[in-house]
């Protein structure tokens, strides 16, 4: 087979039919949500997404039977998914042996439907289990509310006002039980989850840091790239340059 040839075949039929594919960086956020446990952003995507019935939607024809080809996109979205969470903290042998668990269940679907409704419980399962992974070693019930409402709110200019607020508690108080439970400041865990995101997404996408700074609420560019070297020895482009596209593409191991 011609590759170069089959490839301007495709391209030219996709551009006769106007068939969108996912953007890069809508992808790359899907995996953000759920390797940063964010199941309420992740729910709100689910709600809004485009349907996968449309007609002009599509993620790449991989076999000439439907149901093969999607049972082949839920696979690869699978295998992803389960390095995102490794990257992200989750245990290797845990997230490989998951991705195990439903590539079988995938192999054994016999409608679109059945796959569809696996990609749903694929996606929730993993961003389930990332965001109890962040708060398995909290006792107090305020943080582990505080949590869930720093990672819903993360692209906000978020205070330990507001987060306390939120939870009709004390600021004081509830800055004493987080320090205790988590090890740190709400500050400082808004910050590590703020630079956590976006490293990844200097890794994987080409947002400027003015785009990355406006994202996650920091209140200016130069802030951001200030907070950022500060925590991780580099500016946003240095670290960009050194890590783009790296990560786990390379890794020996395999599922």
């Amino acid at each position: 087979m011609d590759i170069a040839k089959e490839l301007e075949k495709q391209l030219q039929n996709e551009r006769d039919t106007d068939v969108r594919r996912t953007a890069y960086d809508t992808e790359i956020r899907f995996y953000g949500m759920i390797s940063s446990g964010d199941l309420e952003g992740l729910q709100k995507y689910m709600e809004t997404r485009p349907s996968v019935r449309a007609t002009n939607t599509r993620k790449g024809v991989l076999s000439k039977d439907y149901l093969q080809s999607e049972k082949y996109h839920t696979t690869i979205m699978t295998a992803l998914i389960s390095r995102f969470c490794i990257e992200a903290g989750m245990d290797i042998a845990v997230s490989y042996s998951l991705s195990d668990i439903f590539i079988r269940k995938i192999d054994l679907a016999t409608t679109t439907e059945e796959i569809w409704n696996l990609n749903d419980e694929i996606s929730l399962e993993y961003c389930r289990r990332m965001r109890d992974l962040s708060k398995k070693q909290v006792v107090s019930r305020y943080v582990v509310l505080a949590i869930d409402y720093i990672r819903a709110h993360i692209q906000e200019n978020l205070t330990v006002e507001q987060v306390a607020n939120s939870l009709s508690v004390n600021s004081s108080y509830l800055s004493k039980l987080f320090k205790k439970d988590m090890g740190k400041s709400i500050s400082e865990y808004i910050r590590d989850s703020k630079i956590e995101i976006a490293e990844n997404m200097l890794r994987h996408l080409d947002d400027s840091s003015l785009e990355i700074a406006n994202y996650l609420g920091f209140s200016s560019q130069s802030h951001f790239i200030q907070v950022f070297k500060k925590q991780t020895g580099m500016t946003p482009e240095e670290f960009r340059k050194k890590h783009y596209h790296k990560s786990w593409i390379g890794e020996t191991e395999n599922s």
